[in-house]
This record gives structure tokens, sequence and C-alpha cells, in this order.
């Protein structure tokens, strides 16, 4: 690492702490929706942040900060999930919904969406959930190293499917 004066150190690190108060719910939010497990999103999205602080520290220049943390938070979620053999297959047609109470406030309909997600295979889900983010449909062909398409095409089969699964929960969907 250059050597950098004090001034231009404290700059990057208070630049790197407002955009750490920006989108640090926003990656651990985006994290739940790809893992149950409270515990390893929230270790998950402090290591993608440590991470992406060493390069910031360095220097390094980001087209998109936030779709590079999103990025570092996934490739470090599967490695948590594939150490732990996490990666969870479920298929449809073994899945029996239990009746469920219809959401009462956003958080739970937040919870409930993430939880359905995590049913989708695993491309799939990190499809809509970096979907959910707002990201256009290029930078998530690109940061999953698919193509516009495919990410098109799982969009798709991606909202039908979650759309199943609330209706076998019981909650009414709009066509």
């Amino acid at each position: 690492m250059p050597h950098q004066p004090a001034a231009a150190r404290a700059a990057r690190r208070a630049a790197f702490h407002v955009f750490f108060l920006q989108h640090h719910l926003g990656v651990e939010q985006f994290l739940q929706r790809l893992e149950a497990d409270r515990g390893m999103v929230e270790d998950v999205t402090q290591e993608a942040f440590m991470a992406l602080l060493a390069r910031w520290e360095r220097g390094d220049d980001f087209a998109d900060a936030r779709t590079y943390v999103l990025a570092i938070a996934r490739n470090i979620l599967r490695r948590h999930q594939k150490r732990r053999s996490r990666v969870t297959t479920l298929f449809f047609d073994d899945l029996t919904m239990p009746e469920i109470a219809d959401p009462a406030t956003p958080p739970e309909g937040a919870d409930r969406l993430a939880a359905w997600i995590q049913l989708l295979p695993p491309r799939m889900g990190e499809v809509i959930s970096l979907s959910q983010e707002n990201l256009p449909d290029r930078a998530i062909a690109e940061r999953l190293d698919i193509s516009h398409n495919t990410v098109r095409e799982y969009k798709v089969q991606a909202r039908r499917k979650l759309r199943e699964l609330a209706e076998a929960d019981g909650v009414v969907t709009p066509r």
C-alpha cells in the first residue's frame, strides 16, 4: 500500500463509515433471502464489509461499491454454506406448506419472502435477491457471470415459483 497522508486515510475511513451505515442493512437483507441462519448472515455481512474495507483503505476505486460488496457477500456466504454443508436443495413437489397467518408487519412480510426465496434453486435465489436490491439485469448478469437473458428467465421462473409458494401459504397474489 503506498503511503497516504493521514488526512487522506481519515477521509477514506470516514467515507467508508458513511457507506457502511447506508448499505449494511441492505446487504444483511440480501443475505437473509439466501440463508436462514441469522448468525451466519451476520458473520458473512461483517466479513464482506471487512474485505471491502481492506480494499477501500488501499485506495481501490469501485465503479459501484454497493454491487461489489453484494458480490463479496454472496461469495463468502457460498463458502460458508459449502463448508457447513448448508446448501439446501428442495423440490417443490416434495413441499407441504403449513397454514401460516398473514404477515402483520412489513418486516414479517420480508421474512416470509426471504424464506420462500431460500426454497428456490441457489442461482435463481441469487438472481431474484439481487433484483430485490434494485440492481439492473445487466449488473446482475455481470456479477453472477451469466447472460442477460438467463437473468430475465430466472426472474420469470422465480416469480412464478414464489407466487406458487405464496398461494400454498394462503396468500392471495395479484396476477
